[in-house]
């Protein structure tokens, strides 16, 4: 394990260099420039009776190189540097301090002694640098940010000792060998291409070798090929690449390949000032501290949300449950009292049946007796026996009844039957001459009458229910009215207010289960809605990306216009006129092919193109063929180059075209640009659009995936593979376009987040029979067959507090259920399917 910053003991202990490369003042140079080259130190201690004397580094041996003196003669004692700079080591308490020490000093080396002068080590900046190994801060940092970018160079035709004069006058480590381009850019000056590079230890070798170094180029000893960063590499990388290749400096380049400057490993140590380290972490701890109450503050209140929202889904439960159950007894008791009803109108069928036959017969009898009277005195008493027996058992049938039964006739007779009413209402309570005073002499009697006629006239039954208000309360009847003979009628009424009641409660119960539902709905809309504004949220910083990225194209193309027409626009009509008919023909074609080529190339492709029209142009002994070769490809033009030899001669006018293509990109630009953000916010519209009235619309399916597919391009377009399988001519479905469009930016989502953002979505759409079946495959790693039943439940998630609400795929069942289809999951290591089914 790395031991803690803290630990600056133990961190100077692991960067002290204990046996250092030391030799006696007697030593011959030309020996110890030689030791050097071979062990590959890049200085040597000069000491006598283990008494530090002076140090010989490899900007000496640089500085000697190109001296006139020989080194075969001399001693490292006559030209090492003397009176170092030194730390005792009761002293080199902090590692930092250090650093500093060696950043103020302008030195290399610090030699470390102990109380008596006795040397214990020495400590260097690559040392140093493999002990701190700040691997967050330099992972933070950009080249660009700390190299040096005014770099010294010379042509690969300059000779070695050419070049190491320039290290020793301008006291550099190294040359960078370039070459060098026509063009001009009044920023930079005039464009380089790095090829090789001399370093001191370089000159070391070459010294040790016994090298003419006026004889000879840098081309032939340069350390080549180059091993570049880009300027917007990180320092962690450019740390890594020097730790691989054991070099201590790389060399930067640009986009297209031109010198930018040089980073070395001095550089990335004054990336780790101390003053700037312990305010970055200062800065981070509070970041930190400020996020953790932030994160603490937004879990309080979501544990809150949450066992609101459980104590609200058990009170819905508990309501939901006691109004099931009254509905379930008032419905058996409607049944019950429907049954009853029913068995009662039966009876009294019946009993009229019974009535209306035993009236016929006694009729029958009375005319038989009347016949038989005069003619039978005798049997007249028998009849009478008879005729009482008969209305005893008509008494005993009413006796036994508590409706309320009427017999009307065509002139409005009312006749009661003797029924047993008191038996079913208070004793203070008429109830038939209640009936009779308020219904038939009340102002709407002459209703009631018509119905009597219209009995009368059609000799069938009706069925009706009325109410009466006696005395503070209400009685509900129901009514059978049947004819008797062609000018009586019969009206049999039971009460029925208990059924309707239990009618009325029934309806209240009903009205308030709606409410209840209505509220149901409407929180699930609120939670779809919260959702979505929520994914929406997480989507602003990629669309920002997305819209700032050609915003910046068409500000980077429209300052190029303006330049351009800044410098050169007052130019371009005597130019035009110097130019002959056949010379201008020949110019607008080189614009119109160069405006035609609008493939891009890699820079292999780019290499490729200009090394082979090189070859062309050098053929045809055209001036300075590899400049002209890269403003031709520059231009995007690499063939068929014989029509415009005569304007490529004249440097002047090639310019100028070059120019004026340079405008054409640039208007490409813009307009590719414009498109492409206009792409975004028409994406960006069509998911944040509301259907107000909640209706369903006609809808492409392939479109909203698109449209979401859009708005994610920021996470997807670094190293996400979309596959997408989709089915020609699919029909449009009837839906509400905004709720699925919620389920395909949750499932997306979750696809994305499952492979970490890296890997293949795999998107299926098709038909099958009366179906649209939808499907997002990804290489994540799985769901585990444990939380397989519970995905679907609301607020259950595997992310963080505050990552996510557990309500993702919870609401997307719900969608997709409100739709009348189904979604299913298929999970094994490396790949999850979810399928959504959707009815045509």
């Amino acid at each position: 394990m790395s031991p803690n910053l803290s630990d600056n003991q133990t961190l100077i202990e692991q960067a002290l260099e204990r046996h250092p490369l030391m030799m006696p003042p007697t030593t011959r140079l030309s020996e110890a420039i030689a030791t050097m080259n071979r062990t590959g130190a890049s200085y040597t201690l000069i000491t006598q009776q283990e008494k530090l004397l002076g140090i010989l580094t490899e900007r000496d041996v640089v500085r000697l190189a190109i001296s006139d003196k020989p080194l075969e003669e001399m001693t490292v004692s006559e030209v090492m540097t003397q009176n170092l700079i030194t730390c005792p080591r009761d002293r080199a308490d902090n590692i930092f301090d250090l650093l500093t020490l060696l950043h103020s000093a302008q030195i290399r080396h610090l030699p470390i002694t102990d109380a008596d002068g006795k040397l214990l080590g020495v400590l260097t900046g690559e040392s140093l640098r493999a002990v701190l190994k700040p691997t967050d801060l330099l992972q933070m940092g950009r080249v660009a940010d700390i190299m040096t970018k005014t770099v010294t160079t010379a042509t690969p035709e300059t000779s070695v000792f050419d070049v190491a004069q320039l290290m020793a006058r301008e006291r550099r480590s190294c040359v960078a060998i370039c070459t060098q381009e026509t063009r001009f850019l009044r920023e930079t000056g005039f464009l380089k291409i790095p090829v090789g590079i001399i370093t001191e230890r370089d000159i070391v070798k070459f010294a040790a070798q016994n090298i003419d170094l006026a004889q000879t180029k840098a081309e032939t000893v340069m350390t080549s090929p180059l091993l570049p960063v880009g300027s917007d590499a990180t320092l962690w990388e450019a740390d890594q690449k020097m730790q691989q290749h054991r070099i201590r400096r790389l060399v930067v380049v640009d986009e297209a390949g031109y010198l930018a400057g040089i980073v070395t490993q001095t550089n990335l140590l004054q990336a780790l000032d101390p003053a700037q380290m312990y305010a970055t972490v200062e800065l981070l701890q509070q970041t930190i501290a400020e996020k953790t109450r932030t994160l603490q503050q937004m879990n309080e209140q979501m544990q809150q949300a949450e066992a609101q929202l459980r104590q609200v889904n058990e009170n819905l439960e508990a309501q939901v449950q006691a109004r099931t159950k009254e509905l379930m007894e008032t419905n058996a008791q409607l049944m019950q009292a429907l049954q009853e009803r029913t068995a009662a109108e039966t009876e009294v069928r019946r009993l009229n049946a019974i009535l209306e036959q035993r009236v016929e017969q006694r009729t029958a009898q009375l005319q038989e007796t009347n016949q038989k009277l005069v003619q039978e005195i005798g049997a007249r008493q028998l009849l009478n026996e008879d005729l009482e027996a008969s209305k005893n058992r008509m008494r005993a049938v009413f006796a036994g009844m508590n409706d309320i039964i009427l017999v009307l006739d065509r002139q409005r007779n009312i006749e009661a039957m003797p029924t047993n009413t008191s038996s079913a209402y208070p004793s203070e309570w008429d109830i038939i001459s209640e009936t009779m005073a308020q219904l038939f002499q009340h102002q709407n009697g002459s209703v009631w009458w018509q119905q009597v006629e219209k009995v009368l006239e059609t000799q069938q039954t009706i069925n009706f229910d009325y109410k009466l208000s006696v005395g503070e309360g209400e009685i509900w009847f129901t009514a059978n009215m049947s004819p008797l003979s062609s000018n009586w009628a019969i009206w049999v009424a039971r009460d029925i207010s208990k059924r309707k009641q239990t009618e009325i409660a029934l309806s209240h119960k009903n009205e308030e289960l709606a409410h209840t539902l209505e509220k149901l709905q409407m929180a699930q809309q609120e939670l779809i809605q919260s959702e979505k504004m929520a994914v929406l949220g997480q989507l602003v910083a990629g669309v920002a990306h997305e819209i700032n990225t050609p915003l910046g194209a068409i500000r980077s193309s429209v300052q190029n216009i303006v330049d351009f027409l800044t410098h050169n626009l007052e130019k371009l009509p005597q130019f035009f006129q110097n130019l002959s008919q056949e010379r201008g023909e020949e110019f607008f074609a080189l614009l119109t092919k160069s405006s035609q080529q609008s493939t891009l190339l890699s820079s292999k492709q780019r290499r490729q193109l200009k090394k082979a029209l090189r070859q062309q142009l050098e053929d045809r002994a055209i001036e300075n063929p590899d400049t002209v070769a890269d403003t031709l490809v520059d231009m995007g033009i690499y063939d068929q180059i014989e029509a415009f030899l005569p304007l490529i001669q004249d440097r002047n006018v090639l310019r100028t075209a070059y120019q004026i293509s340079t405008l054409q990109t640039s208007a490409q630009t813009i307009v590719t640009a414009a498109e492409r953000a206009a792409k975004v916010v028409f994406a960006l519209k069509t998911y944040t659009h509301d259907n107000p009235g909640g209706e369903k619309v006609l809808a492409n399916i392939t479109q909203g995936i698109e449209t979401v597919l859009i708005l994610y391009s920021n996470q997807i377009k670094q190293s996400v593979e979309i596959v997408r399988n989709y089915e020609q001519n699919l029909p449009y479905i009837l839906c509400y376009a905004d709720e699925l469009n919620q389920v395909w930016t949750n499932l997306i989502h979750n696809a994305l987040q499952a492979m970490n953002y890296k890997g293949t979505l795999k998107i299926d759409i098709g038909q099958q029979d009366n179906q649209i079946l939808v499907s997002f495959t990804d290489s994540g790693i799985g769901i585990p067959e444990e939380i397989m039943p519970k995905i679907f439940e609301p607020f259950f998630t595997t992310k963080p507090a505050g990552v996510g609400s557990g309500l993702g795929l919870d609401i997307v069942k719900k969608i997709v259920e409100k739709h009348g289809g189904e979604i299913k999951v298929e999970t094994v290591p490396g790949q999850t399917t979810f399928t959504v089914f959707l009815p045509l």
